[in-house]
């Protein structure tokens, strides 16, 4: 039998009987009469058999040759509703892998970011954001209003679906790619910070607009919401800042390793880990997203010892990988099977799938190198958890029907998946290149 032909027989097979068993088990869980059984044990259960699916996922990706973090995705899709059906992708397992990986994503960012490199390169990195922000904007909801026929507010939610880059997964396809920490990737993650921030005001501003009586929404809302909203971002862009310029979290190594850290270094690890839930839950507090909160607190604690950034990050990882892969497959699960078996949602998904590309990837032209544009406009076009987050909040104040809900879901699942591999195609394209020259 062809070698290749087994592998996949094999494969398939481990993937029938990690399901089946989850399924089982999970089942005999929740079926419990103890309370700690059937509410804590499937949480758990889920995360771990996510993290399986990951490695599955990866390996996938290594047999077609794609990107690893698109293989995630196809196995959730495959795991989800849309398929197997053994892993809903709203239960509270899934739903807490999903945000701890994004958070343990980000916060890794943080601690790579380089403020200084920002400084120098914040005019650019501000237009690429507003840039990929307005193109998907204002071309979606010209689309939804003029060729769909949707109401305005309708329309600016369908735009508002592909405002927002993937942070996470654009961080870790620099991270891949040996990227995140270098000029380059620093102009990416900088501008997918303000597209963040930027994809979230309009979130807000759309979701007030929603509940309080559609377009005369922001008349009867008033401004206060608003107001309140832009005063969180300031906080949070001010205290960001002011506490990696005063040095605030290399002051508390220094005392905790005079007070605590004389035979060990978990400390450090309780720490980092206690930081990076204080920033996620402060952001929430000021009513940002919390990966705003878990990016802002890996910046504060770059300025910490290297010795002692190194060795905490170093216990940290081997968890991270956990919830990194389970959030990669989460975002799979989430394309429901309906979506798969209607025409009319695969032909708006497919138009909506071109028209987010291209509106992200248009930045390119914004930097005068050729190689840095491309490398930007692809990571730029990742989506991902803010995307999926503006099409629940669109479902949950019945702003879009289910037709286009399922589509803008399955467009930001393809735009996701072809943004990532055709990102790591170019940048190993690149790298053989600049290989070449040196030789």
């Amino acid at each position: 039998m062809n070698q290749k032909l087994k592998g996949l027989i094999f494969f398939i097979l481990e993937i029938a009987v990690i399901s089946a068993i989850l399924y089982f088990v999970r089942g005999k869980l929740v079926d419990s009469h103890h309370h700690e059984v059937n509410t804590y044990l499937p949480m758990l259960i889920d995360i771990a058999f996510l993290g399986i699916f990951a490695s599955f996922g990866g390996r996938l990706a290594k047999a077609l040759k794609i990107a690893p973090m698109a293989g995630k995705i196809i196995i959730g899709i495959m795991v989800g509703p849309a398929l197997l059906g053994v892993v809903d992708p709203y239960s509270s397992g899934v739903e807490l892998a999903r945000l701890a990986g994004v958070l343990f994503i980000l916060f890794e960012a943080g601690l790579h970011f380089d403020m200084e490199l920002l400084k120098k390169n914040i005019g650019i990195a501000t237009a690429v954001a507003f840039g990929g922000v307005l193109i998907p904007l204002l071309s979606f909801a010209a689309l939804g209003h003029y060729v769909i026929g949707l109401e305005w507010l309708p329309s600016i939610f369908l735009g508002g679906i592909f405002t927002a880059t993937s942070v996470g997964l654009s961080v870790e396809a620099l991270k891949r790619a040996g990227k995140l920490e270098t000029n380059i990737g620093n102009q990416i993650v900088g501008a997918a910070v303000i597209d963040d921030i930027l994809g979230v005001i309009i979130l807000t501003v759309l979701a007030k607009m929603s509940s309080t009586g559609g377009e005369h929404g922001v008349e009867a809302a008033g401004m206060n919401p608003f107001v309140m909203l832009a005063i969180g971002v300031l906080v949070f862009l001010f205290a960001t800042y002011a506490l990696w310029t005063w040095g605030i979290a290399d002051k508390i190594a220094k005392y905790l390793n005079n007070q605590y850290s004389s035979n060990s270094t978990g400390i450090f690890t309780r720490f980092f880990f206690f930081m990076l839930m204080l920033g996620g839950s402060l952001a929430a507090i000021l009513g940002l997203e919390p990966v705003l909160g878990a990016f802002g607190i890996g910046v504060v604690l770059s300025k910490v010892d290297n010795e002692i950034k190194h060795s905490a990050w170093d216990k940290i990882e081997g968890y991270m990988h956990i919830f990194v892969g389970a959030f990669l497959v989460s975002i799979g699960t989430m394309l429901p099977r309906e979506a798969l078996m209607d025409f009319k949602v695969w032909m708006w998904a497919i138009l909506f799938t071109i028209l987010g590309f291209v509106g992200k990837y248009i930045v390119r032209w914004f930097l005068k190198d050729k190689n840095d544009g491309k490398l930007v406009g692809l990571a730029m076009s990742i989506r991902g958890e803010v995307g999926l987050v503006f099409v629940a909040v669109a479902l949950a104040n019945h702003a879009l029907d289910e037709t286009m809900a399922s589509a803008s879901l399955l467009a930001v699942i393809l735009v996701t998946v072809l943004g990532a591999i055709l990102f790591e195609k170019e940048v190993n394209k690149q790298m053989a290149e600049e290989k070449k020259i040196e030789e």
